[in-house]
């Protein structure tokens, strides 16, 4: 009985020996890592921009003593770590591949949805901005009655492709909230909904499977709806298809780390009435015969094929014959939209207001705009906080148009009411 006993404490012994040995070897495993990664992520150079996610990165903030009081300071340090940390793409793979083994459906707020689509997660609407941003784009329909102001905001997949999302995934209520910017337009601004037809479609690759742009075709089934509204003449209704990139993997498989799919990029030619064209980006002062950049194809973000990406603000002449000019504040879904536009109109001229900080008002009088077009994916729109800055009326123009009238006044020796607008 003795010997059993002191046989039991000799491998208790032995066992906790080993154990001893194992978390030792551990913590200086854990050690020896951490020390690399620090060195790592030390000796690493700073990256401006990630090709992966098609965005601009945190970079190191400035310590000042206010920043490091009000705490932005460590919010800005601890954005600058995650997107400047060593070999960032593979952890997010790593992550991808815990989260699946798991049985989780969403990865770095990505839905892992069927048919290997990824689906990003929509965002929480920015309603004051929203409203801001309706109140103003009513309030320059009005300045300009004689200008035909449409509005089309695009629905995301998550709410087309509902039937695309893993089981019981939870999203916000797009219909209800496209119905709430219908509702917040003025009467002089043209809603046009796409929504319908997309449904019709949605069995189809209206979506990237990858990114969270739609497609070429779900742009031109989208143009058929416009077009209708916006009163085209001679629609072109045949097309010639080319894929120019069989390999693109978007912001959502980098944002998630999932790569097993594969999306085509198509451009549309129309066959019958396709015109002439220069596009000049403004800003860049470059000019280009084509609206696609080729090169981009070699790129790891293809979809910026469409013009390169966003810019400031893009003009288009063509030698479409009658005098109509469209202004277009737009977002990235624009930018392969465009391609069903050429045709019809003299002069197109594409702001995206996140980057623009010249006078709208010059701009629509010195084109003579003839069409008004916002078109925006709603997930963007919904938390726009630029677009109501851009649109704003400019102040020295009122007060000049002030002057003028005062002076005229004075001439004719007649006094204004300020309040009727009548002469008394």
């Amino acid at each position: 009985m003795e010997q059993r006993e002191w046989k039991n404490r000799k491998r208790k012994k032995r066992s906790r020996k080993i154990q001893r040995r194992f978390y030792h070897r551990m913590v200086l495993v854990f050690g020896v890592l951490l020390i690399f990664l620090v060195l790592a992520n030390f000796i690493k150079a700073d990256q401006e921009f990630s090709e992966e996610e098609n965005r601009m990165l945190a970079q190191k903030p400035e310590l000042t003593w206010e920043s490091l009081v009000s705490g932005d300071y460590m919010k800005d340090f601890e954005s600058y770590v995650s997107d400047q940390f060593f070999a960032r793409n593979q952890w997010i793979t790593l992550k991808l591949y815990e989260d699946i083994s798991l049985g989780k459906k969403e990865s770095n707020g990505v839905y892992l949805g069927k048919d290997g689509y990824l689906i990003e997660k929509p965002d929480e609407p920015a309603w004051e901005s929203v409203e801001n941003n309706m109140s103003a784009i009513s309030a320059l329909a009005e300045r300009y009655p004689d200008i035909s102001t449409y509005m089309c905001t695009v629905p995301n997949a998550y709410y087309i492709l509902e039937d695309k999302l893993p089981a019981k995934a939870p999203v916000r209520d797009q219909e209800a909230d496209l119905r709430r910017i219908s509702e917040l337009m003025g009467d002089r601004v043209h809603n046009i909904s796409v929504t319908d037809i997309l449904k019709e479609h949605a069995g189809e690759e209206i979506y990237y499977r990858t990114d969270h742009h739609w497609t070429s075709l779900g742009a031109y089934y989208a143009f058929g709806a416009v077009a209708e509204e916006m009163g085209l003449k001679n629609v072109e209704t045949e097309y010639n298809i080319h894929t120019v990139a069989n390999d693109f993997q978007g912001t959502l498989a980098s944002k998630s780390g999932y790569h097993a799919s594969e999306d085509k990029i198509h451009v549309y030619e129309a066959a019958n009435i396709e015109p002439e064209y220069i596009v000049t980006y403004v800003e860049e002062n470059e000019k280009s015969a084509s609206m696609y950049k080729s090169e981009c194809l070699e790129e790891k973000d293809k979809y910026t094929v469409f013009f390169g990406g966003n810019h400031a603000r893009v003009d288009i002449s063509t030698t479409q014959p009658e005098r109509k000019n469209l202004l277009l504040f737009k977002d990235s879904y624009a930018n392969c939209f465009v391609q069903f536009l050429l045709p019809y109109y003299q002069n197109i001229i594409m702001v995206d207001a996140r980057y623009f900080y010249d006078n709208i008002d010059s701009l629509i009088q010195n084109y003579g705009i003839t069409d008004i077009l916002f078109l925006y994916n709603a997930n963007t729109f919904v938390t726009d906080n630029s677009l109501a800055d851009v649109l704003a009326a400019d102040e020295s123009d009122e007060d000049a148009d002030t002057g003028a009238d005062s002076a005229a006044d004075e001439e004719t020796g007649e006094v204004s009411d300020t309040k009727t607008g009548n002469n008394v």
